[in-house]
């Protein structure tokens, strides 16, 4: 409904400018501003929409107020150009329409009447709408609650006797892995996850979907939502600097941790995030060009998933025999939307859907034929014993070309436990989140089963159990988690 009245009253204001206000230099400047920012306003809602489903969201305005650097933009230069001239057009346009009597002696009533309906127009758009929500939920008091179930675990793990390996699939959710649904898409990690504890409702949160959000909620387990007010700039240099994280555990219990991926590091932040939690060895495309085989074998956002893969792979087999405890943490990057990337060692290239060839269904056939070469090296290895190996999609896919046939599902996140030192095969079925990830991990490794807002999904009760309503609640908690970030309103504050 909004939609409908917000373009009324836009179509209203040019007519009623155009046809009755006549020529004058400011209220021209005023209304085609005003008409202008509607426009403005509704292309990035619908760019945003495009990319996540749910508007203009944290994950949006996260993305655009961090770094860009390493984004894979390519694929959207042809949609940017044709944005860019589409905008340009437009306001050619509007100038021109609104300038039609500029011959004509100005009226103040109708010039003005104009002007408010563009500002309602702009009042009742979704865009500005979703705007206003985001801006009000930074400030709000929170929930009291909060304190209640935010806890903290014990900063070291008693005894830890296991190697961890945990790989994120970026957007490797696990609907694709429903074999009547898509039929011999996931064969070889499909194999791998019925042999090991699969998570099968692990699901999707505010604030945990997008690549840095799950791998905080995953790591810390709460949302990440970020502030956007004060001296939130502070933000480059730490990240939840007062939180306990996986990372910051596994550190003071003596492991080395390490984190190794095809793009660039400093995209989203997750350099500053991954230094402020513990890991100390990061390796991204600028770190990774001089060490591989072939550095300009490469995608939009930087190396495959195969040349990834076979340097944590080099790197696994490192650490395992310098005999230190270590985690070795990896992101794939081939599953990206819109349409993902194939690399060329895959057996699979090509998946037919619906009789025709998906490019992002092909991906997917690829990255996990990939994964599960990963993981079977490490379960031929003899270091196996010593290693948990734990395999997560970061979020949801987005808006890629597989996207109409996933919604027609029952969809969850990509959670499953791979133990080389007792072997399990089960199927869990209990409702959980990806906060819950961290905790289950830390259980299984010997420490506590809590972290944050995550609870171990082997032990422990599920935010998701707790609360029917767990998404609403996830955004009442949003001032709360804001405020763990502890920065100044005011530099005077620091002095």
């Amino acid at each position: 409904m909004s939609e409908l009245l917000s373009f009324a009253l836009f179509l209203a204001s040019v007519l009623i400018y155009a046809w009755k206000a006549g020529r004058n230099t400011w209220w021209f400047a005023a209304t085609l501003t005003v008409l202008g920012l509607f426009v403005v306003l509704n292309i990035t809602l619908f760019a945003s929409d495009y990319f996540t489903g749910d508007g203009i969201n944290d994950a949006v305005l996260y993305t655009l107020t961090n770094s860009l650097t390493g984004a894979g933009v390519s694929k959207y230069i042809l949609p940017g150009i044709g944005i860019v001239l589409g905008l340009t057009a437009v306001f050619g346009a509007l100038g021109w329409i609104l300038r039609r009597r500029r011959h004509h002696p100005h009226h103040f009533g109708y010039s003005l009447l104009a002007l408010l309906l563009a500002l309602g127009s702009v009042d009742a758009s979704p865009a500005f709408r979703q705007i206003t929500e985001l801006v009000k939920s930074q400030s709000r008091d929170g929930d009291p609650d909060f304190a209640a179930y935010y806890k903290e675990p014990s900063k070291t793990i008693p005894d830890p006797k296991l190697n961890l390996v945990y790989i994120y699939g970026e957007s490797l959710e696990r609907t694709y892995f429903d074999n009547e649904a898509f039929p011999d898409l996931t064969p070889e990690l499909g194999a791998l996850k019925n042999e090991g504890l699969d998570f099968s409702h692990t699901q999707q949160l505010p604030g945990t979907d997008y690549t840095i959000a799950g791998m905080v909620a995953s790591q810390c387990g709460i949302p990440l939502f970020a502030p956007f007010e004060g001296n939130a700039s502070a933000s480059v240099s730490s990240f939840f600097p007062q939180n306990i994280c996986l990372g910051d555990i596994l550190k003071n219990s003596g492991y080395q941790n390490y984190f190794v991926q095809g793009a660039n590091l400093r995209f989203a932040g997750k350099d500053v995030f991954l230094k402020s939690h513990g890991f100390d060895h990061l390796y991204g495309s600028e770190e990774l060009k001089s060490v591989v085989a072939d550095p300009h074998y490469r995608n939009d956002w930087g190396f495959y998933d195969d040349t990834v893969l076979d340097e944590a792979w080099k790197k696994f087999e490192e650490l395992s025999r310098s005999g230190q405890r270590f985690s070795l943490f990896t992101l794939t990057v081939d599953t990206h939307h819109p349409d993902g990337f194939i690399s060329r060692t895959c057996n699979r290239k090509k998946y037919d859907f619906d009789g025709k060839p998906n490019q992002s269904f092909s991906a997917v056939s690829c990255s996990q034929e990939n994964i599960a070469a990963f993981i079977n090296k490490i379960k031929a290895s003899p270091w196996f014993k010593d290693t948990v190996i734990v395999v997560s999609s970061d979020h949801l896919a987005m808006n890629n070309t597989a996207w109409k046939y996933l919604n027609k599902q029952d969809r969850n996140n990509l959670f499953f436990v791979i133990r080389g030192d007792k072997p399990q095969q089960e199927t869990l079925a209990v409702k959980r989140n990806t906060m819950d990830n961290g905790a289950t991990v830390l259980d299984i490794l010997g420490s506590d089963n809590y972290l944050g807002l995550g609870r171990s999904s082997l032990s422990g009760q599920s935010m998701s159990e707790i609360f029917l309503n767990i998404k609403e609640k996830t955004l009442a908690w949003k001032p709360d988690i804001i405020r763990l970030w502890k920065f100044p309103k005011e530099m005077k504050e620091f002095t």
